[in-house]
């Protein structure tokens, strides 16, 4: 299928169809393009009619567009269950573009001491539907709700802002807010609570302007049910009141406790999400890992060593000294970050006490190498770092949700991170992801910036955590591209705070460049990074003979030395199809294309684009030589690589009118 253009190949030999069913090696148009558009009552629906199916009917098919924040651009459409002989077909599909901007904030708390945090209740593809039960309404009313997010809008047409929406069926109007999203989860009278304002006008209640929405948070480690509407409240006094009993809602503390007595053998649930971390499948093998000195541990996840040389129901084992560094067990403990394992009982080091080690899983970035590594050690205890996919519930996108999507992937390091010196102090960073792992660095388990000490031996000390990455990259009222860790230590003038770090990506000629310490303000440190990937895509120009150049940052790129090394250079499809590619004299050997196959040009150059997001350049050439009722177009993507010295073209896509190189 093809859901905004006709199909490339044919179906049952024939052009125009979007939507081919392929049966019993017989091919059926089921669609034709273009689809009719139903986007009333806030849905986007594309309706789609095929040939005959049964009994004088014809095919149809509809694609349901669905929001989901979560969902990568791209996402592939599903198809509904459908019998055999069935001639009306279903297709969602979820995806991000579906979406409209939404407005968010932090979902966590501090309090008395206690770590709280609301976001696993966040909805990222559909919104929380609380019945009203009011007497004498014939129609079902129902509030529609989000958590520290604006309400999805498909299907509904709530005020954009809305956190909390009511939708009264009996009424011409029948969508009306609740409340916006404006500020973070608080305590009152010792209760938690989310609070929605500026809803609609109050007309029942002249003291207040306008409707609001409350939510107060109780904690129930059973309970699993939505928010429960308290009733009567805002139909007098225009404040909507809910009251709602989840695991979410209670501190950090309990939740551990509460995980640790359900734990299973080397698995472990997560209380609020019920995500099962299961590392059984590390249990039964043998991995070592080796100190600054040279000398090599060896140790199993949730299980003694075969040998016993370092005695019975050892984990861990110094093998050089025959020391046990703590004895085996299957208990893998939740936390937040990640879950980890505690190997107690090990031999005697100092002051009576026994050594102890500690192995903190945490989810695997991609590109990053799965493997343990040793990260401190002190008289009595090891510490272990793992990236391991393992324990992935959700990795989140490094681009923002724009139409002009900046993609910070390029910053990501897989194999160490950014360090920024300031004095005696550092700023260890990594982008979209927790910190590689570093020997001798004791920063928050699963945090993406740390402050750190450095002594006059240059050994770490009082690590502050600045961070979790938790939400991607998102727009500032400068069109800044921002990137916000949250949820780090607490913060030191005002405890019931936790710190966090701001970085705002500028657009400048320097490749990559580096993050730059600013200032810290309200509990936040502040960083700005002046990088050409945040200048996302950039058109350019062409200057005769064969010169490229960015229009915004003004680089220059000299291609001639393509047409010194060789003139014409070729490549060649799987079925051996030869395309002969002329960069710089095109006009002298492709008849005026720079691309051709035999007598078929490719196209003139149109436009040339700087993504500085990927790292390429891309020439697209059109109006070539005549395809079919259409005309021949290419385009070749030229990407950054140092190593490969000039290098050489190769073929990346070929569809009907149409190649890439």
């Amino acid at each position: 299928m093809q859901l905004c253009s006709p199909l490339i190949k044919k179906c049952n030999n024939q052009d125009g169809y979007a939507i081919c069913l392929i049966k019993n090696n017989t091919e059926k148009g089921i669609g034709r393009f273009p689809p009719k558009l139903n986007n009333e009552q806030g849905g986007i629906l594309f309706n789609f009619t095929g040939d005959d199916c049964l009994h004088g009917t014809n095919y149809t098919v509809t694609v349901i567009m669905h929001c989901d924040y979560a969902a990568e651009t791209n996402s592939y459409p599903e198809l509904f269950s459908h019998g055999d002989q069935q001639c009306d077909l279903y297709i969602i599909w979820k995806t991000a573009l579906a979406c409209v901007p939404r407005t968010q904030t932090n979902c966590t708390v501090v309090n008395a001491g206690h770590y709280y945090d609301l976001s696993p209740l966040t909805r990222a593809s559909e919104n929380y539907m609380i019945p009203l039960h009011i007497k004498n309404k014939t129609k079902l009313s129902k509030i529609i709700l989000n958590v520290c997010q604006s309400i999805l809008h498909h299907g509904i047409m709530c005020p954009i802002k809305s956190g909390a929406c009511l939708d009264d069926p009996e009424k011409p109007n029948r969508y009306l807010s609740l409340g916006e999203v404006q500020k973070p989860p608080f305590f009152k009278d010792g209760t938690l609570q989310i609070e929605y304002q500026d809803g609609a006008l109050c007309i029942q209640n002249v003291t207040t302007p306008h409707v609001k929405t409350t939510i107060y948070f109780k904690c129930d480690l059973e309970a699993k049910g939505p928010p429960e509407y308290i009733l009567g409240s805002g139909i007098e006094d225009c404040h909507y009141q809910l009251v709602w009993y989840t695991a979410a809602a209670c501190d950090i503390e309990t939740l551990r406790d509460y995980s640790a007595k359900r734990a299973g053998k080397c698995n472990v649930t997560n209380p609020i999400t019920n995500f099962t971390y299961d590392l059984q499948t590390l249990m039964n093998k043998d991995f070592t890992i080796t100190n600054v000195n040279g000398v090599e541990y060896k140790f199993r996840v949730c299980n003694a060593l075969m040998d016993n040389t370092c005695g019975n129901k050892t984990g861990i084992c110094n093998s050089k000294y025959g020391t046990s560094l703590g004895q085996a067990n299957t208990n893998l403990i939740w936390q937040q970050s990640g879950p980890y394992l505690n190997y107690t009982n090990g031999d005697l080091c100092e002051n009576g006490m026994s050594h102890y080690t500690l192995i903190r899983f945490f989810c695997e970035p991609q590109g990053s190498p799965s493997r343990p590594l040793l990260i401190k050690e002190f008289n009595c205890q090891t510490i272990i770092h793992w990236n391991t996919d393992l324990v992935c519930e959700k990795k989140i996108k490094c681009t923002t949700d724009n139409d002009d999507e900046i993609n910070l992937t390029p910053l990501i390091q897989s194999t160490n991170n950014y360090i920024i010196k300031v004095n005696d102090t550092e700023f260890h960073i990594n982008i979209c992801r927790p910190l590689v792992s570093t020997q001798g660095l004791l920063c928050a388990h699963g945090s993406a910036a740390c402050k750190v000490s450095v002594t006059s031996k240059n050994e770490y000390t009082n690590e502050i955590n600045l961070g979790f990455p938790e939400d991607s990259p998102t727009l500032n009222k400068d069109l800044q591209t921002v990137l916000r860790y949250i949820n780090g230590s607490q913060c030191p003038e005002n405890p019931t705070k936790t710190i966090s770090s701001n970085f705002i990506f500028i657009c400048d000629n320097n490749n990559q460049g580096l993050p730059v310490y600013k200032h810290y303000v309200n509990c936040t440190y502040v960083f700005e990074w002046n990088t050409s990937i945040a200048c996302g895509a950039v058109m350019g120009g062409w200057t005769a003979p064969c010169i490229i150049k960015d229009s915004f940052l003004s680089y220059e790129y000299d291609l001639s030395l393509l047409d010194k090394k060789q003139q014409i250079y070729h490549v060649k499809n799987r079925q051996g199809k030869e395309y002969a590619i002329s960069i710089c004299g095109g006009e002298k050997y492709c008849n005026g294309s720079a691309i051709c196959h035999e007598y078929n040009g490719y196209g003139s150059l149109g436009s040339v684009i700087f993504d500085y997001s990927r790292n390429d350049v891309k020439l697209k050439y059109s109006n070539g030589s005549k395809c079919n009722n259409n005309s021949y177009t290419s385009e070749v993507r030229f990407i950054c690589n140092e190593s490969m010295g000039i290098g050489e073209p190769k073929l990346l896509l070929v569809s009907q009118n149409y190649t890439i190189s």
